[in-house]
């Protein structure tokens, strides 16, 4: 054999453990896309998603808990964000007072990155026209309702226990990778195309680009939908408020403003009074008509969140007919709490009732000229923040 045989031979040889080996790699690519290993990536993946919607969720949360703190002292507490309608990552003004509104999770105005999902798409929102921060409504308090009545599989209502309505005040939505028929373009923006996010439809197939007050009703797994969501409904909100020790003397607050501007409005007759006792029982005047602290720029919108809340009594004599705790009284302010038992707040009808409002015990106390078995004083102890604070507290108004 000469040399030029041998040289061939020797490069025969690694060349064909080149080949073995390329086809082994081959063969261990192949194994990567296993059923097994795609069940895998799917599991990372909605983690990813799950984690991101609890962040946002907690976020939302906390907004609501420390609204009146720092940025906005004259506000009271409770409300949510409007969403990021711009693709600037903040909150903007959005729609008319009362109405619900769609739109991208506004991170930065919840000091947040811009969270993903297991996709990579970037969070989406929706907020009850009840909740949202701008424009406000009338009055948010632990009786407000959501406006998104989610359905399960069968179309059928999943109530949500903590709303009285049963419904959702703010949803958090993972939009999933892009279905058949949903164009999404890239854009400058952080959180890429739809920069306006005028496109919800081609986002999000559980909620449509609705402006109206709701409610509406959003299905949690439809077959034709890769949407995730989380749900934050009215107790949520109020609970993450009476962990804190200081919201029962915040409301406390509020509740001596009322009454003190009741006093310095010379005690004016209750609207829709009824005689119970010695008494006339209704509701407040409206808070343009009196004067005093409650009409104050740092307690104004609180009062006017809380004053539904409130039961007046009046003397019918116009003298001192009821006993308080070392003092008589010509009438009471009375902070009725959050409904129990078959207690229904729910439209204008039921919100002008005595019934759902106070319970029997402060209506026999009432009736019999005698306060001092009320307490005066709100208390929301940490204990009990999963129950409702439905106790009567009622202030002499001597």
């Amino acid at each position: 054999m000469n040399s030029c045989q041998r040289r061939q031979q020797g490069m025969i040889l690694p060349a064909f453990v080149l080949l073995l080996s390329l086809g082994g790699l081959g063969w261990l690519l192949s194994g990567q896309d296993s059923p097994a290993d795609r069940a895998a990536r799917q599991l990372a993946a909605d983690r990813r998603t799950d984690h991101a919607l609890q962040v946002a969720r907690e976020a939302l949360l906390g907004f609501a808990a420390n609204y009146r703190n720092k940025e906005h002292p004259n506000a009271d507490f409770g409300y949510l964000p409007c969403p990021d309608l711009d693709g600037d990552g903040s909150s903007e003004t959005c729609g008319g007072q009362g109405q619900l509104s769609v739109g991208r999770l506004p991170y930065l105005t919840l000091n947040l990155p811009d969270l993903r999902d297991g996709s990579g798409e970037c969070l989406w929102y929706a907020v009850s026209g009840a909740f949202k921060n701008n424009p406000k409504a009338d009055a948010v308090n632990w009786d407000s309702t959501g406006s998104f009545r989610l359905l399960d599989s069968d179309a059928r209502v999943i109530a949500l226990p903590g709303d009285q309505a049963g419904l959702a005040a703010a949803l958090v939505i993972a939009p999933g990778r892009p279905l058949t028929g949903q164009h999404r373009s890239p854009g400058p923006g952080r959180c890429g195309g739809d920069p306006e996010a005028r496109l919800v439809e081609a986002y999000l197939e559980s909620v449509g680009a609705t402006t109206g007050a709701g409610p509406i009703d959003v299905p949690t797994l439809r077959p034709d939908s890769n949407d995730r969501l989380a749900a934050i409904d009215t107790s949520d909100i109020y609970r993450q408020l009476k962990s804190r020790a200081s919201y029962g003397p915040h409301l406390q607050r509020v509740f001596q403003a009322l009454a003190d501007c009741v006093l310095t409005s010379k005690l004016p007759s209750p609207v829709g009074g009824q005689a119970h006792g010695p008494v006339q029982l209704g509701r407040l005047p409206a808070l343009d008509k009196l004067q005093g602290p409650c009409r104050n720029p740092d307690l104004r919108d609180p009062a006017a969140n809380w004053a539904g809340m409130m039961r007046y009594a009046r003397c019918t004599s116009g003298t001192a007919c009821l006993a308080g705790i070392g003092q008589a009284c010509r009438g009471a302010l009375i902070f009725a709490g959050e409904r129990q038992g078959s207690q229904r707040r729910l439209g204008p009808q039921e919100q002008q009732g005595i019934d759902a409002y106070l319970e029997d015990s402060t209506l026999a106390a009432l009736s019999a000229g005698q306060l001092t078995a009320l307490p005066a004083q709100i208390q929301l102890p940490f204990a009990t923040r999963h129950q409702p604070a439905a106790g009567d507290v009622a202030l002499c108004l001597p």
